[in-house]
């Protein structure tokens, strides 16, 4: 059983260093904190962090084959010679093709681009394109966001009489492919880049390299976006690019025109903006059909060439939202409430379900559910699946052990691809839950929701609040500060949203009191008007109305400080003799909650003599053991069990009965080791 929330600094501050650093900086001990555990304590890195300047880009040189690849490209470009950028269909690939494309159209370049199906080609460098980039005069292929693994087409390219420079971002076989250069920084010999660049990433620095006093602000933005799209941790020089590029995002008309059909109006522009509006709309394209019209639309000079494309990926975007809705729909009617509860995975197929669509259905399956989701569609005789997993569990790992019954498999950790027979689907999907199960154990499948520390509502002021901001822009590697609020209490309860989805509620603690949203909590309104106390996970965030300014949170995870729960447990192993680990359930409670399910309950003797009173009342004669169970409060449960151990109640268990012992024996509390277990838990306190 592992805790439902979980902290992700639990080791402390130095109080001194912590002085010192919002001394130096001039900023709250709130956001001092969150420095720390991000890392950062020397002075020179927190000032880059929270002031990032172009300065702090990194030499584009410092890539591996950047000098051979910017010296073949500008003999291209002098001798005339035809260029061919090779994208991918993803949004970090249009990205990296517009921004390449861009550079060397500007520099003169003879420069056309190329972008594979998803749905007829799939991914990567194919020998029957590259035939038909040699039949219009191209001499100089370049890669972004692909070919590191293109062995046998770098063969190919060069037999039909074509260079190749390679650019990617994506892990690389032992070999590396035939090219005049390489620019990948994850070269087998070198050492890991702390946060790699995604693929526009590196598209941007060729361009910086290729182009070194040229403007940059509008390739900037366009790898701004691709770094949040291809979530890519936002650390380092990732961080840097996505701070700076989103201020100048302003300068691209496609993204201008893009971002007013997503209504996005004169709000402004974060990472939230590039990887809710903007990035599901670039992948659209090539989801739903072909990825060339999300390249143009980020070539467009004006506002009237970009106008239409951008309202036609608007409109891919849509339509990609029905078919995720379909096939959700779909599934809720296959699979009842319930139907995943006993499985290790979700391993699924749909004969009509969109190829385009089920990776993003699969993610939301697991964002749900917490276990892998296998998500299988019908495409030339054959199942196409795209497949998601959950931290704990590496999904190409596991894959692997099936090999031999895919035509073709690949993917890292969290995502994979799978192509197999129809025939083959039963057997696979019992035999890969049955893996699970064998080789991992049932807390792995158990979600953990983590936060940053604990605060209290006093602490959550405006100026606190937007001092944290300074941590933007937020992504992989970089979130938003979560914090726990304990034995806080829900007030002023109310659904709103279309159909009720979301709360609406008064949050308060010791004295203070702040309005919160939770988004996606309209379920559970019952339940947050029947729970006492909570504890719960949340995000401040400022908002302004009519002139004001206050504190709002937003709600991520809200845990029923239950602590009769706990005893319940225990009295069901004193009655039952149940196989409950009742310092395992304390433990839990505790870290979840950060207090002890002792901590609130009354053990003064005379209290408890009440309730012994009042049990014995209740037990005369005989009463049914699971009436005991049904008690509300903590205190009588606890009461329940500490008197049972005692001995002054006895369990039938053949008659599932508890009665009072009529003459027992004289003992006293302290000879309760539950009693004094709660008497340790509260001198803690």
């Amino acid at each position: 059983m592992r805790p439902l929330c979980a902290c992700t600094h639990p080791d402390g501050y130095d109080a001194a260093q912590l002085a010192r650093i919002a001394a130096a900086h001039g900023v709250p001990p709130l956001l001092a904190r969150a420095l720390v555990r991000r890392g950062l304590t020397d002075d020179a890195a927190i000032d880059a962090f929270l002031h990032p300047t172009p300065d702090g880009l990194p030499d584009p040189l410092a890539l591996p084959d950047m000098a051979a690849a910017v010296e073949r490209l500008r003999a291209a470009i002098g001798s005339g010679e035809r260029i061919c950028v090779y994208g991918d269909y993803d949004a970090d690939g249009v990205c990296a093709t517009a921004i390449l494309i861009d550079c060397l159209r500007a520099a003169g370049a003879d420069a056309i681009y190329y972008l594979p199906s998803r749905h007829g080609e799939g991914y990567g460098l194919h020998e029957a394109a590259l035939r038909d980039i040699a039949g219009k005069g191209v001499r100089l292929v370049v890669t972004v966001d692909t070919g590191i693994n293109a062995l046998e087409q770098a063969r190919a390219c060069r037999a039909l009489g074509m260079d190749l420079i390679v650019t990617d971002h994506h892990l690389p076989c032992a070999a590396l492919p035939d090219a005049c250069a390489v620019v990948a920084q994850a070269r087998p010999g070198l050492p890991a880049p702390e946060a790699g660049l995604c693929g526009a990433g590196v598209a941007f620095q060729l361009s910086r390299a290729l182009d070194p006093e040229g403007p940059y602000q509008k390739r900037l933005a366009l790898a701004a976006v691709a770094t949040v799209a291809d979530v890519v941790p936002l650390r380092g020089s990732n961080r840097a690019i996505v701070a700076l590029g989103l201020r100048e995002l302003d300068r691209v008309a496609g993204l201008r025109a893009l971002l007013a059909c997503a209504g996005q109006g004169d709000r402004p522009v974060n990472g939230e903006t590039a990887a809710f509006l903007l990035a599901p709309r670039l992948n659209a394209a090539g989801r739903m059909g072909g990825a060339d019209r999300a390249v143009e639309l980020l070539l467009a000079g004006t506002e009237a060439e970009a106008a239409p494309l951008a309202a036609w990926l608007d409109g891919q975007n849509a339509a990609r939202r029905a078919q995720e809705q379909r096939i959700l729909d779909d599934i809720a009617a296959r699979c009842p409430e319930g139907a995943f509860a006993d499985r290790r995975a979700i391993v699924l197929c749909g004969e009509d379900w969109h190829l385009g669509v089920i990776g993003i259905v699969a993610a939301r399956l697991v964002e749900r559910y917490h276990r892998p989701a296998l998500l299988f569609g019908l495409h030339n005789g054959l199942l196409t699946g795209s497949c998601r997993s959950i931290p704990g569990i590496d999904l190409h790992a596991c894959l692997s052990a099936f090999s031999d019954r895919f035509e073709r498999f690949g993917g890292h950790a969290l995502a994979a691809g799978v192509t197999m027979r129809p025939e083959a689907f039963d057997a696979f999907a019992a035999d890969f839950d049955a893996y699970l199960r064998e080789h991992f154990d049932a807390e792995t499948f158990e979600p953990v929701a983590w936060y940053e520390e604990d605060v209290s509502l006093s602490e959550l002021t405006v100026d606190a609040v937007d001092a944290l901001q300074a941590l933007g822009p937020f992504g992989e590697g970089n979130p938003e500060p979560v914090f726990r609020l304990t034995q806080a209490e829900a007030s002023g309860v109310r659904q709103i949203g279309r159909e009720g989805a979301h709360l609406s509620l008064t949050v308060e603690q010791g004295g203070g009191a702040l309005r919160a949203v939770g988004f996606g909590f309209g379920a559970r309104a019952a339940e947050f008007g029947g729970a006492r106390r909570w504890t719960l996970l949340c995000t401040p965030q400022r908002s302004d109305f009519r002139g004001q300014s206050r504190v709002e949170l937003r709600l991520s995870a809200a845990f029923p400080a239950d602590a009769a729960k706990v005893f319940r447990a225990f009295l069901a192993k004193a009655l039952y003799n149940t196989d409950v680990d009742c310092d395992k359930l304390c433990e839990v409670f505790a870290v979840t909650h950060g207090f002890s399910p002792f901590a609130a309950l009354s053990l003064a003797p005379d209290a408890l003599r009440r309730r012994y009173v009042r049990l014995r009342g209740l037990t005369e004669g005989g009463a049914a053991a699971d009436s005991l169970l049904a008690l509300d409060a903590a205190d009588d449960l606890f009461a329940c069990c500490v008197f049972l151990e005692l001995g002054f109640f006895a369990p039938d268990a053949a008659r599932a009965l508890v009665a009072p012992v009529q003459r027992p024996a004289q003992r006293t509390l302290e000879e309760s080791a539950l009693y004094r277990s709660a008497v340790r838990a509260q001198q803690k306190q």
